[in-house]
């Protein structure tokens, strides 16, 4: 019986991974708002959120699960790395519906305050069966929200072919640069294509005066580790990232007209382009069909 995890990559028609080599630069923030943007600008899209220890996007959401996996219901016998690979369940799932966007995360499994420690020879193997698993409903852009670093899943997405391109998230400072760095060098090195680069909390905008506050130093794009990667997107701090995890409205929706917005607006159509993506054509309804007999 064939492997069911090399069989199609997913039901999405392209994939982009949210990556960033160093934690705490709003990775998944963004990954949320450029969801909700590029959904704003008539686009399917879905968001996988493969971080198996810190899975937050429900929480960004506003999805909250209190239920606690059971011993006899763990992590293990949900996605279970077997030697026999037809004994794997692979029935589909389908994608939790939020704000006209599909998402999935271990995070919908178990309880919030719930650690998952698999094996780290099987953490690649659980998030891309997972990610195998998902009934995407033929979106036109899934996102996929990466966990810091250079380790796995990365590399076993990278592996199984199931990245298109990589977004690169970058704070203005050295250290985000630095580990960025190795990030990018391994990226090249798997030929994986680099979409470009989004600067995340950039600056503020007084509310008073308008006047624009900058936060960090070392803009990108002086940055010789980002050569040939374009700066696709500078995102401003917004009061509404602090109230995200209580409220689960993304930026686009809670206050569309905020220069945050707009400039999520504008990334989203950056990263349209540079992706060709168009939104797929809805079914022609027998009423539509001028030239049938």
């Amino acid at each position: 019986m064939q492997n069911p995890l090399s069989r199609a990559r997913t039901t999405a028609r392209r994939t982009l991974m949210v990556v960033s080599a160093k934690g705490g630069v709003g990775k998944s923030t963004v990954t949320m708002n450029l969801a909700a943007a590029l959904t704003a600008r008539g686009l399917k899209v879905g968001i996988f959120d493969a971080d198996l220890h810190a899975p937050n996007i429900p929480a960004l959401l506003g999805i909250r699960q209190k239920n606690r996996l059971t011993e006899g219901r763990s992590a293990a016998a949900m996605f279970a790395v077997e030697a026999r690979p037809d004994s794997l369940d692979m029935r589909p799932l389908p994608a939790v519906q939020r704000y006209g966007m599909g998402v999935m995360s271990l995070g919908l499994f178990v309880g919030e305050a719930q650690a998952i420690t698999p094996d780290a020879a099987e953490v690649g193997n659980l998030i891309a069966m997972l990610l195998h698993r998902v009934d995407w409903g033929g979106a036109d852009l899934l996102l996929i929200d990466m966990p810091p670093g250079t380790g796995e899943p990365l590399n076993t997405l990278i592996k199984q072919r199931l990245i298109d391109a990589a977004l690169v998230v970058a704070l203005r400072e050295n250290l985000s640069h630095l580990d960025n760095g190795r990030l990018i060098g391994l990226l090249r090195k798997k030929y994986v294509p680099i979409l470009g680069v989004v600067e995340n909390m950039t600056h503020v905008i007084c509310p008073n005066c308008g006047e624009k506050i900058d936060l960090y130093p070392a803009p990108a794009a002086e940055q010789a580790v980002y050569r040939d990667a374009p700066i696709l997107g500078e995102l401003p701090f917004h009061p509404h990232l602090i109230r995200q995890n209580r409220v689960g409205k993304p930026i686009p929706l809670a206050d569309p007209e905020s220069p945050a917005a707009k400039a999520l607006l504008a990334l989203a159509d950056a990263v349209s382009e540079r992706m060709q993506i168009t939104p797929a054509a809805p079914p022609l309804d027998e009423d539509d069909c001028v030239d049938c007999p």
